[in-house]
């Protein structure tokens, strides 16, 4: 491989997104192609201090679901400063996080298949926001954008119904959840381009069809 090549799957949790993932790396190692598989959910370091604060503050109130958090969450980051100050250590936590988990492996010419990216996260924030989330979702195609996180070849995106999803995980908080999230996915799946697939289909036929789809797009 003369360069590397980043092959990303995102979806909503409990959509099958980690299952395929781990499949393909089998698939494509029983062909002789070495892969590398990488976790790249956010892990806040920066901002860990302030969201144990705030989570300890929140805890055990009477009002409780993710509709509830999320209000809070608005509420906070329609103060420009705080808004600022949050996003900005963001992306910086963030950056480093995928430049020392993905980039590093990517200069080093490897082929990386990367169980959620940025987009992931950053539709996370996006739901945070609010009414301002079309804001951030259009801010993908920036140049500081793609200057923090590298472009993948290729984007699976694994769609599921969030009913279908919130029975196979039992840490979403709940339906409401998945539900603001899944709305994000398919806009940007839409927008881009992302190879859209089932994640109801059987496990096995998705597998296949997913290793086919990338032997051929990407030129494995």
């Amino acid at each position: 491989m003369n360069k590397g090549c980043l092959i990303v799957f995102v979806g909503i949790d409990g959509s099958g997104k980690t299952t395929q993932a781990k499949i393909l790396l089998r698939g494509l190692g029983e062909e002789g192609i070495k892969a590398t598989y990488v976790w790249c959910r956010w892990e806040p370091f920066l901002l860990r201090p302030l969201i144990k604060r705030w989570k300890n503050k929140n805890a055990g109130k009477s009002d409780s679901g993710s509709v509830a958090v999320r209000n809070k969450k608005q509420k906070l980051l329609d103060r420009p400063v705080f808004r600022w100050l949050w996003l900005s250590s963001f992306f910086i936590d963030y950056g480093l996080q995928i430049f020392l988990k993905v980039r590093v492996k990517l200069l080093m010419r490897r082929l990386v298949i990367s169980d959620r990216i940025f987009y992931d996260s950053i539709i996370d924030q996006a739901v945070n926001l609010g009414n301002r989330s079309d804001w951030l979702l259009n801010s993908m195609d920036s140049f500081w954008m793609r200057m923090f996180f590298p472009q993948p070849q290729l984007v699976i995106y694994v769609d599921c119904p969030e009913d279908i999803a919130f029975s196979r995980k039992d840490d979403a908080p709940d339906v409401e959840y998945l539900i603001d999230r899944r709305k994000q996915y398919l806009k940007l799946a839409e927008k881009y381009g992302w190879m859209k697939v089932d994640g109801t289909m059987q496990v096995e036929k998705l597998a296949a069809r997913i290793k086919d789809e990338i032997m051929e797009r990407v030129g494995l």
